[in-house]
């Protein structure tokens, strides 16, 4: 832009040198040409100031080299020129005043969608959370094959009674991070914290083969990391995990403060799991054993009651198997009752 107006300068003083009424005709061109440099070409401010003046100063030189602007027609073609610069300026720096406040703008809304995206998958599963942006509303769905692990703190009534509640929420904040960071390393996505049980789910919004063996990679490494910060915290913490795998139903819920949540009795038989459970043991159903026998070890503590579900198999899970074994170890732990 900056070098056709140097090109439109030269070729109107050319075309008004040729000219017979050249102090009319000139000053109109050098009129549009100077409305086109504040105007037309969109130049920033600094760059229309120096094509607009160079131009003036352009014009008013060779003619007058050229004898064609003497005596009072050179101070009157100046004094309108600029007269005509100095409008043109101050038009130019209001346009440009303007762009730079729309581009500020734009960058402020964008700015503020990225945050509020970043918020959104704080919140919300990555698949849902794009539907929702997209849509503004994200449909349920009912997944046959999840798995859900629980997991809750022994005695927490007790601690927290005896504790300051700044501590008490800063040592709940601190060990929930590090399942957060535990779950997005295993592959489980995280559904919310209730009080100080922590409900997390694998095999959802994404179907996966192994969101049983996930879960309980997940709930394994949350005892090991808690075991660990046991060693040297001032509180010590106890820590059950239930797990448990079937059907569930997931979705969003609430208009201004969105929640995902998964609802089912998959659902409630996981929270059982948990209560059923032993401090410092990942507690598993019969379905969840099915899923992990080939890659756990797991122990058969037969059948037990669960608060509204009557008698369920239930298992602890010793650990993974030795990566030397690969034999089926059917004979080593009784086959689960498939009725429940």
């Amino acid at each position: 832009m900056f070098a056709m107006a140097w090109a439109m300068s030269f070729g109107m003083i050319r075309a008004v040198s040729h000219s017979p009424t050249f102090e009319a005709s000139g000053f109109f061109l050098m009129s549009i040409h100077l409305f086109s440099i504040y105007g037309v070409f969109r130049l920033r401010f600094p760059a229309a100031v120096a094509a607009g003046w160079i131009s003036m100063a352009m014009y008013l030189v060779l003619l007058s080299a050229l004898g064609l602007l003497s005596g009072i027609n050179m101070y009157r073609h100046a004094g309108a020129l600029l007269t005509a610069n100095l409008w043109g300026m101050l038009i130019c720096y209001q346009m440009d005043l303007a762009l730079r406040r729309a581009f500020l703008a734009v960058r402020d809304v964008a700015v503020e969608h990225e945050r509020s995206e970043r918020l959104l998958l704080n919140i919300l599963p990555a698949e849902l959370a794009q539907e929702l942006s997209a849509t503004g509303s994200a449909r349920p769905a009912r997944h046959e094959s999840v798995t859900i692990l629980f997991t809750d703190f022994s005695g927490f009534t007790q601690v927290a009674s005896s504790m300051p509640a700044e501590r008490m929420v800063a040592e709940l904040n601190e060990i929930f991070a590090a399942f957060d960071d535990i779950t997005d390393a295993c592959g489980v996505e995280k559904i919310k914290t209730i009080g100080d049980a922590y409900m997390a789910a694998a095999g959802l919004p994404k179907p996966c083969a192994d969101h049983a063996q996930r879960c309980v990679r997940a709930g394994l490494d949350m005892l090991a990391y808690l075991e660990n910060r046991n060693r040297t915290a001032a509180f010590k913490w106890a820590l059950r995990v239930g797990i448990h795998s079937g059907p569930v139903v997931a979705g969003v819920v609430g208009k201004r403060k969105y929640a995902f949540d998964i609802w089912g009795d998959t659902v409630n038989v996981a929270s059982r799991m948990e209560s059923s459970g032993e401090i410092g043991r990942v507690n598993v159903s019969a379905y969840t054993f099915d899923l992990i026998r080939e890659e756990f070890d797991c122990e058969y503590r037969g059948k037990l009651d669960a608060k509204g579900k009557g008698q369920i198999d239930m298992y602890f899970v010793a650990g993974p198997q030795a990566k030397i074994n690969h034999e089926p170890r059917e004979h080593l732990l009784p086959m689960p009752d498939r009725h429940r």
